[in-house]
């Protein structure tokens, strides 16, 4: 979540209104702070789409606001929960320690158009490496084509590769030659991930208050003046 001030917007914009004028001030202030944050919100996805690799629908549609009232003249925005787990190592950078099941780092898995594991991908696959083989749809998550006619059968396996003491815990798949391979296809490495920051989400933010809100609070005041009793 971010919160700016317009404490010093508000007082350059309202200085040469009368007394009556400044009762108004409070309803203005919170509808343009509501819309400015508003703007924000629109403005997001495309920010997003600037800063970041191919961000998914679910990291653009992320964001939240908290509207602002007369009486509490604050307005918040923010990443929702979900989208906030990991995009505060993208706007703070930091360490990432491994969660309950490791880091997952895809292999030679097929990721889809965002860069991302396919939703299931891993259930699947998992279910493939205990029944030591799989078929059509964990073919296709490989993306691996129809073998040749008469071609041994391709298998995976989950956990830490016997005989390779430096390899970590995942799904693998064996290549049958000799002498035979292992590729990795997802790996859980237990180790912490470093990020650097990618998207200026206060700059960001900052940019569009500074050009919307001196708007927002002109048309709200001439609104509540008008509507005035």
């Amino acid at each position: 979540m971010i919160k700016i001030s317009v404490r010093h917007d508000v007082e350059k914009l309202t200085a040469r209104i009368g007394r009556w004028g400044r009762d108004q001030i409070p309803f203005a202030t919170a509808k343009a702070l509501t819309r400015t944050a508003q703007a924000v919100q629109r403005a997001m996805p495309d920010a997003l789409e600037k800063a970041l690799h191919k961000p998914t629908p679910f990291t653009k549609r992320g964001i939240f606001i908290q509207p602002a009232r007369k009486n509490n003249l604050q307005t918040v925005v923010g990443f929702k929960d979900r989208q906030a787990a990991y995009m505060v190592y993208q706007i703070e950078g930091g360490a990432r320690a491994p969660t309950k099941r490791a880091l997952r780092l895809p292999g030679e898995v097929t990721l889809d158009q965002y860069g991302n594991l396919p939703k299931d991908t891993i259930k699947r696959l998992l279910a493939a490496a205990k029944a030591g083989k799989y078929g059509a749809v964990v073919k296709k998550r490989l993306g691996i084509g129809d073998r040749r006619k008469g071609a041994g059968d391709l298998s995976l396996f989950y956990g830490q590769p016997k005989g390779h003491p430096g390899l970590p815990v995942g799904i693998w798949r064996r290549v049958p030659g000799s002498p035979g391979q292992i590729i990795p296809v997802i790996v859980f490495p237990q180790r912490v991930a470093h990020y650097s920051p990618r998207f200026n989400f206060k700059k960001t933010v900052n940019d569009i208050v500074r050009r919307e809100f001196p708007r927002e609070f002109s048309d709200a005041f001439a609104e509540a003046m008008r509507t005035a009793r």
